[in-house]
């Protein structure tokens, strides 16, 4: 008896050094040198043309990846900046079939990239393609490889009440909208979690399609400033602006209403992917405001200019 005790003792301490060893070795950077990496870009260059998507730069961007998604892609983001800085983070394709947003976020980390300008005395942190597995189906998917809406598997306080009944009554079970057996339960989640708890912006643009609107998300005692501010864009653009409310295991909920940071969602007017250069050019003015943007450095953060 004593040595059985003995010997689970011994196992429950190897599994927990190789937990260890895990955690430790996820927290570097995996090579974007090796074959396998390079065979992605391979594909996803070849998506980019079949959409005839050119200049995007995709081989001239340093690319970072510490995770992949359920098919064994990249989650890749680019990082540009001084981390400890007033730091904006962009999202595209969180939802696989909303095309135009990969191009959108290619063409700008590339005009970032060549801009030194647009990330001095701040931190720009973009992932063009949070959904990999959604955007290479066959056809494009809004959900991932698991089926999972990841726009709604955020581990929000309300989620284990409130995800799967919003789900029945508002997305009336559609399976588009799954929010997942779990929160947080999907690769592309914590990809997602785990850009803002190490970069921890103040800003953050999310882009979508097809709804043709600005929607944001933030604490209400925070939001005056941002709202006047968004409304000077909103008319600047003519491009309205509507509050689409909160979802249980979204980003307007994770980040906006649960971490006061400002969180705007850019709709483009469709999910065509014909349209991606043309939405660059609309909207690249009012980004580049949303990226100079300065924020006070306690929350709930507020314009300060």
């Amino acid at each position: 008896m004593k040595l059985n005790s003995t010997l689970v003792i011994l196992m429950k301490r190897i599994l927990l050094a190789l937990a260890a060893l895990v955690l430790t070795t996820s927290a570097y950077a995996l090579d974007t040198a090796t074959q396998a990496f390079r065979q992605f870009l391979d594909d996803f260059e070849r998506q980019n043309l079949a959409y005839e998507w050119r200049d995007t730069g995709l081989r001239d961007v340093p690319w970072q990846y510490h995770r992949l998604s359920r098919q064994d892609r990249p989650l890749m983001f680019a990082h540009f900046g001084e981390s400890e800085k007033d730091c904006t983070l962009l999202l595209g394709a969180v939802h696989g079939d909303e095309l135009p947003t990969v191009l959108v976020l290619l063409r700008l980390t590339r005009h970032i990239q060549i801009n030194p300008d647009f990330y001095r005395n701040q931190c720009i942190v973009v992932a063009p393609l949070v959904n990999p597995d959604g955007f290479f189906a066959k056809p494009p998917q809004r959900a991932n490889a698991g089926g999972v809406d990841v726009n709604r598997n955020l581990p929000t306080k309300d989620w284990s009440v409130r995800a799967h009944r919003a789900w029945n009554a508002k997305g009336n079970g559609n399976k588009r909208y799954f929010p997942g057996k779990r929160a947080a339960s999907e690769p592309e989640t914590l990809f997602q979690m785990a850009l803002i708890k190490r970069f921890k912006p103040k800003k953050i643009l999310s882009l979508h399609s097809p709804l043709g609107i600005y929607d944001f998300d933030g604490a209400s005692t925070s939001l005056d400033s941002f709202e006047k501010w968004l409304d000077a864009i909103s008319k600047e653009t003519q491009y309205p602006l509507k509050r689409l409310g909160y979802y249980p295991g979204s980003l307007g909920n994770y980040a906006g209403l649960e971490r006061a940071i400002f969180t705007l969602t850019l709709e483009l007017p469709t999910s065509a992917p014909e349209k991606g250069l043309e939405y660059f050019q609309k909207f690249l003015p009012a980004i580049q405001k949303f990226l100079n943007l300065k924020i006070s450095d306690q929350k709930p953060y507020r314009i300060i200019q």
